[in-house]
């Protein structure tokens, strides 16, 4: 019997020697590359791209004065068939918010606004899209974990099954090896599955395209501030929800400037002919728009909208950075966590004991089993604490894509 587990140790040492202690996704595809094709190919970054191209060809309406308005009219006295009058005129109105340029800025602030609402829309799609590589890299190691344990089960299955052959074993210590192994063959089964689930949900985010994977990805690992407070000052402009109400605010206040603009009597000039049988009369022509009635209520509703924007702003700013910190307390939780259970996997490694322990008969099969099984547990718990960091960095750094 130690002759078969001497063997067995030697199988397992080279097993283990090749499985995966240090957790960092390292080698491989960067997730960048496979966050700009997404981007590239997504059908709802493309379809808000176009709405936002629309929207800036709207805003760009309207910048100019209106129309020239011409009028000719001929008279002629019906009773006689004598005389013949023709008078003809010109007119232009003349819009202030025009030619002052307020229209104009207006317009180019409601752009702005518009790209920010494009850059959340982008934002959200790219950080979905992370979360599925976070995913989908936590499933291929999760299954090189996995096919490490089967290595192990179907190592020590044959052990028996030899020793059982030999008449040093028993059949209860084969099926007992041989069930340990099934189980992990149904667990590679189901990862396998929600494998190819993640896969497809990638590839309907790259626009119903499959993408070209390898087995693991590098993450965006940024170092962590020190002080949250200061952090967040730091990137307040740089947060697209934020972006957002900041650059309303703006908006709401250059539409006040045009309304009042409106406020102020308009203009139309012109020119003016009249031609008959015996003379030639010509003119200028000046009008002017009192604003008594349609413009009533357009300055107090300005004012309200601002009021209402620096209200959402202020709304806004409290509620992102309650979720940042949130945000930020849990990434440092899980750092902490991640580093003490690798700590404790690289000084808690106790299988060759047990190894040597189930050699020398001081534990039974069931034991070793219960025991390897707790073991690599901690194993599979330590990836998914590696990938639960990983998520919640990508939300914490979202603004960043």
């Amino acid at each position: 019997m130690n002759h078969y587990f001497s063997i067995y140790q030697k199988i397992i040492g080279a097993v283990l020697t090749g499985v995966i202690f240090n957790t960092a996704p390292v080698l491989a595809q960067n997730s960048n590359d496979i966050l700009k094709l997404i981007e590239q190919n997504n059908t709802q970054i493309e379809a808000a791209r176009k709405a936002l191209s629309a929207t800036i060809t709207e805003n760009k309406t309207g910048l100019n004065l209106k129309n020239p308005e011409v009028e000719w009219e001929h008279k002629w006295v019906s009773h006689t068939g004598g005389t013949q009058t023709n008078e003809v005129s010109v007119t232009q109105e003349l819009d202030w918010s025009v030619i002052s340029g307020q229209r104009k800025t207006l317009s180019r602030k409601k752009n702005e606004l518009a790209e920010i609402t494009f850059l959340q829309t982008r934002n959200s799609v790219l950080l979905q899209a992370e979360k599925k590589l976070i995913e989908l890299s936590y499933y291929y190691r999760l299954l090189d974990e996995l096919h490490t344990q089967l290595q192990d089960a179907d190592s020590l299955t044959q052990i028996y099954k030899t020793m059982l052959e030999n008449g040093n074993g028993n059949i209860l210590n084969v099926n007992r090896s041989q069930l340990n192994s099934v189980a992990i063959q149904t667990e590679i089964k189901n990862i396998n599955t929600q494998k190819k689930v993640v896969m497809e949900e990638l590839a309907g985010l790259n626009g119903g395209k499959p993408v070209n994977y390898e087995e693991r990805f590098t993450f965006r690992q940024p170092e962590l501030p020190e002080d949250f407070d200061t952090w967040f000052k730091e990137i307040i402009n740089h947060v697209p929800e934020l972006r957002y109400y900041q650059k309303d605010i703006e908006v709401k206040k250059q539409s006040l400037q045009s309304t009042k603009t409106d406020m102020i009597p308009g203009l139309s000039v012109g020119y003016a002919g009249e031609i008959n049988e015996s003379e030639r009369l010509h003119g200028f022509i000046l009008g002017m728009s009192i604003p008594l009635w349609e413009n009533k209520n357009k300055l107090k509703k300005s004012k309200q909208d601002i009021i209402t924007a620096q209200s959402n702003e202020y709304d806004a700013k409290q509620r992102v950075y309650s979720q940042l910190k949130a945000q930020y307390t849990q990434v440092i939780a899980l750092r902490h966590s991640l580093h003490f259970q690798k700590d404790a996997i690289d000084r808690l490694n106790t299988t060759s004991l047990m190894k040597e322990a189930l050699q020398k008969g001081e534990i039974n099969l069931m034991d070793y089993l219960t025991e390897i099984a707790r073991y690599y547990e901690f194993r599979k718990n330590l990836l998914i604490t590696e990938k639960d960091y990983l998520m919640a960095l990508a939300d914490l750094y979202a603004f960043e894509l």
